[in-house]
């Protein structure tokens, strides 16, 4: 059976992400084909769009796709996605700019596509959530790096998942961890600084690119 994984969560574009991230609970979003020519193989699409306050979406782009035929699904299937509407308000804008990614995967066992979908979850929490957990870690470990605290060591998994599924070799795979984790600090103190920002909009541009989030 093959599987394809499809984002519920929108990652919206810095500029409104805090303010008012669309509901994506009721929407309408029609998972794309998969290339026929492609159904032995894995793949990555980020694609950006405006959802208009009526539900509609419009400006379906690319962004970034690892084949041109995932890239070509994912639009056609994008372009049919309906939100529901809102109410425009001074905290809700008329039309938000968002971003997606979809990954399409081949046979892949139930594990890898919980595991795929608590990382999309993680690296989309809020810092005021990361803040607490930093908080409580250092609370019980003040002695223990921070590349142990949970979120942190997950994100470490999730470059190192990349290394086992061959998206990525394992001196690439080890380099990233280390930028990672040289950044923590820097990470852990921009958050708390900006507790209603998405942490995965936080990391180095590097892990950013290589986790498929918003550069």
């Amino acid at each position: 059976m093959r599987l394809l994984l499809l984002s519920t969560a929108l990652l919206c574009s810095f500029n409104v992400f805090a303010a008012f991230p669309p509901a994506a609970v009721g929407a309408h979003m029609p998972k794309p084909k998969y290339p026929p020519e492609l159904v032995n193989e894995a793949g990555k699409v980020r694609v950006s769009l405006n959802i208009h306050n009526d539900g509609s979406v419009s400006d379906v782009k690319v962004l970034r796709a690892s084949r041109e035929a995932f890239g070509v699904a994912a639009k056609v299937a994008a372009e049919q996605w309906r939100f529901q509407p809102w109410t425009v308000t001074a905290d809700s804008p008329a039309v938000v700019d968002a971003q997606n990614t979809m990954v399409f995967t081949p046979d892949r066992s139930t594990a890898y596509t919980a595991a795929v979908s608590a990382i999309e979850a993680m690296l989309s929490q809020r810092c005021s959530a990361l803040n607490d957990e930093v908080v409580k870690y250092r609370s019980q470990y003040p002695d223990r790096p921070l590349s142990s605290l949970s979120t942190f060591a997950m994100t470490s998994a999730a470059l190192l998942m990349q290394v086992f599924t061959g998206e990525r070799n394992s001196e690439d795979g080890a380099q990233l961890n280390h930028e990672l984790i040289s950044a923590l600090p820097e990470v852990v103190r921009r958050c708390k600084g900006a507790p209603t920002e998405m942490y995965g909009v936080l990391l180095p541009k590097s892990v950013k690119h290589a986790l498929w989030l918003p550069e």
